[in-house]
């Protein structure tokens, strides 16, 4: 059978239950993130043989005097302001005990703001590697040389001063200005001179400047034309611009081609040697004259038969 101190202590613990229960409402419908930490904390703080009376009276001095409900709540769970039950073990630093371990603040803390302390010198420089700790920066090892720069022939040279006043034409995507060393064994593929060289000129038909994917080697009709090297003739017949016409398969992929002849002395699948007779100079197709228009291609890129025949 209760006292009449027991039955007034529990009249206040409903009273103080409830009172709670509508808080932790309110919060909740404010609060929802919260919510659940409060509902731990408050639990806890039913469940203490805590002065009630006290511990209300002191919520509702902080919340008369402006404090936020929640702190207020918190400070109630966690037994601050000194109103924690008697015989209570202060948690040691170091303990990972309940809100104290996620840095719920102390009175002192709250209360007085720690004094902020000057920074010292001495730590600063401390904190910053000293100069004979610094560490050497990783060798990446033995510096590549750099490849020597090579000298342009004198052929190449040659043609790109003649080719100066065309500077300001751009270079056709299927031409190579280089001269690269050829893989076979190769003559002179007629005895002539050069009527009209490889590169930008004037057309001698259209009036207007235009590439020139060969050379030209002016020769009288019926002067025979040699192979430029061993190879397999890859096509021989007609064309509207290059009358009759030749080409000629040779090693990793190079070929030439043998236009305006005014007889062909092979047939397409014949191999052939260098210097072999393979043709005739004549004037077929769109000329002005008897002579030989050779071009020297690999891989589908243009190079200048006269690098090779200077």
């Amino acid at each position: 059978m209760r006292t009449g101190n027991q039955h007034n202590q529990w009249l206040v613990k409903l009273c103080l239950a409830g009172a709670l229960f509508v808080a932790l409402t309110a919060v909740k419908l404010l609060l929802p993130a919260q919510t659940a930490q409060m509902r731990a904390q408050l639990r806890e703080a039913i469940s203490r043989d805590t002065d009630y009376m006290a511990v209300f009276a002191r919520l509702g001095e902080r919340m008369a005097g402006g404090e936020d409900a929640v702190e207020a709540l918190s400070r109630l769970a966690l037994g601050a302001d000194g109103l924690a039950p008697a015989g209570t073990p202060e948690p040691q630093r170091g303990e990972t005990d309940g809100a104290d371990a996620q840095g719920a603040p102390d009175d002192a803390a709250e209360d007085e703001p720690a004094e902020e302390s000057a920074p010292v010198e001495s730590a600063q420089i401390e904190s910053e590697p000293p100069e004979e700790s610094v560490l050497p920066e990783e060798s990446a090892g033995p510096a590549e040389s750099e490849p020597e720069p090579t000298e342009t022939p004198a052929a190449v040279a040659a043609f790109l001063e003649s080719q100066a006043e065309f500077a300001d034409y751009a270079l056709p995507a299927s031409v190579t200005y280089e001269m690269p060393e050829l893989p076979f064994d190769y003559v002179s593929p007629v005895e002539g001179y050069t009527s009209s060289g490889f590169g930008y000129r004037l057309h001698p038909l259209e009036g207007d400047v235009k590439f020139h994917y060969g050379t030209d080697f002016a020769a009288w009709t019926g002067t025979d034309i040699l192979a430029f090297a061993d190879g397999t003739v890859g096509m021989a017949g007609w064309d509207a611009g290059f009358g009759n016409y030749l080409i000629i398969n040779h090693a990793d992929g190079w070929r030439t081609l043998y236009a305006h002849c005014s007889k062909l002395l092979v047939a397409a699948g014949e191999s052939v040697t260098k210097g072999q007779r393979v043709a005739l100079v004549g004037g077929t197709g769109q000329v002005t004259g008897p002579h030989l228009h050779l071009e020297l291609t690999c891989d589908g890129l243009y190079y200048n038969p006269e690098f090779y025949l200077a």
